[in-house]
């Protein structure tokens, strides 16, 4: 049977590796320092396969097609998507591996208990995996194997957030359901509170009055081929981010703070804490209340405690970084031995460490 040998989840934002410098020195250094700390786990735990609960922004999909769960099953999946590489500084595309067979008996475990999952083939990658990656240092076997889980967070009707809890217990029973020794890893990344410069109908109008945002509508709705018109659309966003930044608004000209500490760490201590009932009662409004549109992508985080029985975990880090207009926040669980629950909740009712509150 699979062993669960290793948990991770930690921030993604672009701005940890696409404009550093815009923070300052000694938050660059934590940041940087737990992120490594996190790779290191990584390595130590020399897993064959990595499911990661990992959140599209526009790669892939788009609102004109917006799944709710997807898996890629493929060979290979490769990124940064073309229009990251310069806002990413990134020069060359990573081809990451893919297992077939494991992403179909994901999907199979899944489907045989109550998900109904999209199946895609090979996808791109952006600062959802990139950032972490760059920074992690890991050093893995060639063969590991990275499965993403994708779970929509930024088109409204999202997944409730019991039922991602159930999702990330469904995908440990397939876990611990594969052949043989194999060695799996857990992963999240994304959040915390956060307000990007993405479109968002509640919190930026519909239609928006900001012109970049209108743009970005498009994209987000239509998908590529607006690029072809606007090739420097994501360097224009990372453009729109530092001034975003600099003035703590979100649309531009709206006094709109970018970070909340204080629902962070809250979030982050029931994470640590391992609170289920918490982070299962969490709703769609309070989070877009108390952490913005990006917020959303707590649901990878939800999932991933879901992965590990509500475990306890440790918070490395929490830093708000305004420079890079996100609650950066890293945490490693606790691993324990295989589990004997299996869930069958389709409906999904079913001390902290080391935090940096600069």
């Amino acid at each position: 049977m699979g062993k669960v040998v290793a948990a991770i989840g930690l921030s993604h934002a672009p701005g940890a590796i696409g404009f550093p410098e815009t923070a300052q020195p000694d938050v660059r250094q934590r940041t940087e320092e737990a992120t490594r700390a996190l790779g290191k786990t990584l390595t130590a735990a020399k897993p064959d396969v990595i499911f990661a609960f990992l959140d599209d922004h526009f790669e892939n999909f788009y609102r004109n097609h917006m799944p709710t769960i997807a898996i890629p099953v493929a060979e290979f999946n490769e990124g940064p998507a073309d229009q990251w590489m310069e806002p990413l500084r990134i020069d060359k595309k990573t081809k990451f591996p893919g297992n077939p067979a494991v992403a179909e008996h994901l999907i199979h475990s899944l489907v045989d208990q109550g998900f109904d999952v999209s199946r895609t083939g090979p996808v791109e990658y952006g600062n959802n995996l990139l950032m972490p990656w760059v920074l992690m240092e890991a050093d893995l076997p060639a063969h590991t194997a990275v499965v993403p889980i994708f779970i929509n967070v930024f088109t409204p009707p999202l997944i409730k957030y019991s039922r991602a809890f159930a999702l990330g217990e469904a995908c440990r029973v397939a876990a611990e359901s594969l052949p043989g020794d194999t060695r799996v890893a857990f992963m999240c990344t994304g959040g915390l509170s956060h307000w990007p410069p993405y479109w968002n109908p509640y919190q930026a109008g519909d239609p928006p009055k900001d012109d970049f945002l209108k743009l970005m509508k498009e994209y987000q709705t239509i998908g590529k081929a607006v690029l072809k018109q606007h090739p420097d659309l994501f360097v224009k966003f990372d453009e729109y981010e530092i001034e975003m930044a600099a003035k703590n608004e979100y649309p531009l000209n709206s006094k709109h703070p970018l970070v909340n500490a204080e629902w962070d760490l809250l979030f982050a201590q029931k994470i640590a804490a391992g609170d289920a009932a918490w982070l299962k009662g969490l709703t769609y409004e309070e989070v877009e209340e108390q952490a913005g549109h990006g917020g959303h992508e707590v649901l990878n985080w939800v999932a991933l405690s879901g992965a590990m029985g509500g475990n306890k975990a440790k918070l490395l880090l929490y830093e708000p970084v305004i420079e890079w207009i996100c609650g950066m926040t890293y945490v490693d669980y606790e691993v324990t031995a295989p589990s004997t629950f299996v869930t069958n909740d389709v409906n999904g009712t079913n001390g902290v460490n080391g935090v940096n509150g600069h």
